[in-house]
């Protein structure tokens, strides 16, 4: 996905939200793809502009720059893993598992602008923030499964 509706002149709506999304899980093969679509067709749909960063396997595409994030209006990370949130100081930044992403694009956006605003702080080497202190239970998905060895159905 190198495109996107926040790229293109013209995009999406011209009025609407403009808005930013990291997916991102652990094996970074189907669910972080699926997530990034979906939440792009939901944005679209509602006649908001998009730009969706994926860290896949492949490492990180469609990277959001410095520009995108200091004209969005808030940001979606839908992850499973760690995804650096320092970047995005001062904007309303929502953090929910990548699943989320897949089935609920739509509830995400809108309760994108309500998120709370990311501070900065750090802890532990990372930016963290109010809006990630629930994602940590929330990581019982697939992250949690591949810590435990099991993965795909089977153990390995």
């Amino acid at each position: 996905m190198t495109t996107s509706s926040a790229d293109a002149p013209g995009g999406a709506a011209a009025g609407g939200l403009r808005l930013l999304a990291v997916t991102a899980c652990p094996t970074g093969i189907a669910h972080t793809y699926m997530a990034a679509e979906n939440l792009t067709r939901a944005a679209e749909a509602l006649g908001h502009r998009i730009k969706v960063e994926t860290q896949g396997a492949i490492g990180a595409e469609n990277v959001l720059s410095d520009n995108d994030v200091n004209s969005a209006d808030a940001v979606i990370i839908a992850a499973d893993k760690d995804v650096d949130r320092g970047r995005f100081v001062g904007k309303p930044v929502l953090v929910v598992g990548v699943s989320e992403g897949i089935h609920r694009p739509e509830e995400l956006i809108a309760r994108a602008l309500s998120a709370p605003v990311h501070g900065g702080e750090e802890v532990g080497g990372r930016a963290r923030d109010r809006a990630g202190a629930g994602h940590d239970a929330a990581r019982a998905g697939c992250a949690r499964r591949a810590e435990r060895g099991w993965c795909a159905g089977r153990w390995w």
